[in-house]
């Protein structure tokens, strides 16, 4: 996986066309790094689902998880919806209370992972109920039916089919349901709460350093990113843009001050804790590099950690290639590029 990500990340990239360390002219010199990150697949087993079917054709799922703004609302609702043939509009996402089924956690980038696969076996179940109801007025076997567009079809007539709000009114009572938790991946866990094989992905940046201010703009990024099964491509690029403008922030202006005694942070504010603004917002290329691993039902993981983990180290790379000398130290200050550009320069090694 990661020398495919390498692979089609440097096409896109154009990272055969880099120079030697230091040899950009000009002031504002040039230079392109590249960095390489992995991230656990970590699983939360109190991760549990109920989904609920009614006679009106209405489907709920509920669980105690929360969403953060990182998109599990959506991603719930088309679980649901792809399972029983609907649209993920027609599924009513109801999470965050602990009333509900307990949910995971958001952190470890372990949300996705641990809460699609049962949410996606409860649907099947009550998917199977559904069609156990109305198989006898069909005329076939349960087993020959199939959720097809929002309807019930069965599989050799095409012809022979009903609305699934049709459907659902041949239930035997006011509602069906199923509840779900998280089960072990098949083939079981590395270690409790953590799946086998590794996320990631790898980051190609390009620079541009002033080396009269020592002012360093990140110009442009490629990141080439897998998460298992990629289920809405639109957040994961989301999520991948965010992790890499947090990994920017890092990189150049972020500069947390600790009283090392307490554990105490002692930036006075927000104002004062210097990140990323619009301005320094780069131009941003995501490849989806999609990985089918067969060890749950879903195949689905998370991607947001992962997403930031190479950003810094790619930023510092490409700096070293614009202009000679390495900076070992975060935030990559334009006192800090000045300092260094000032000593001796290193003797330089292969790109």
């Amino acid at each position: 996986m990661r020398r495919e990500q390498r692979r089609v990340g440097a096409e896109r990239f154009g990272w055969s066309k880099r120079q030697a360390p230091g040899s950009s002219p000009g002031v504002v010199k040039r230079g392109v790094g590249a960095a390489q990150s992995e991230w656990g697949r970590f699983i939360d087993m109190d991760s549990s689902c109920e989904v609920r079917l009614h006679q009106d054709g209405s489907v709920e799922i509920m669980s105690s998880v929360q969403d953060l703004g990182t998109g599990i609302r959506t991603v719930l609702a088309q679980v649901v919806a792809e399972e029983l043939g609907l649209q993920p509009t027609d599924v009513t996402v109801r999470i965050g209370d602990t009333n509900y089924p307990p949910g995971p956690g958001s952190g470890g980038s372990k949300t996705t992972g641990s809460i699609t696969p049962p949410a996606r076996t409860a649907a099947y179940k009550v998917g199977q109920q559904l069609l156990t109801a109305v198989a006898p007025s069909m005329g076939v076997a349960a087993s020959e039916l199939a959720f097809v567009g929002g309807k019930i079809v069965a599989k050799s007539n095409a012809g022979k089919s009903l609305s699934f709000r049709e459907a659902a009114q041949k239930l035997p009572t006011q509602q069906v349901s199923a509840t779900e938790k998280r089960k072990d991946d098949y083939g079981g866990f590395f270690r409790p709460g953590v799946s086998f094989g590794q996320s990631g992905g790898i980051q190609f940046v390009e620079v541009s350093v002033d080396t009269e201010t020592g002012y360093v703009k990140v110009e442009r990024v490629v990141g080439a990113h897998d998460c298992g099964r990629p289920i809405n491509p639109l957040a994961l690029e989301s999520q991948i843009n965010g992790g890499i403008l947090q990994g920017i922030s890092w990189a150049l202006y972020e500069n947390r001050h600790m009283d090392r005694n307490y554990g105490h942070m002692m930036n006075a504010n927000l104002d004062q804790y210097k990140i990323l603004g619009s301005r320094e917002v780069p131009q941003i290329d995501i490849i989806m590099v999609e990985e089918y691993t067969a060890t749950s039902s879903t195949d689905a993981l998370g991607i947001a950690e992962s997403a930031n983990v190479a950003t810094a180290a790619a930023v510092a790379n490409a700096v070293y290639n614009a202009i000679g000398v390495r900076i070992y130290e975060l935030p990559i200050t334009p006192e800090r590029v000045l300092n260094a550009l000032a000593k001796p320069k290193q003797k330089l090694g292969k790109v």
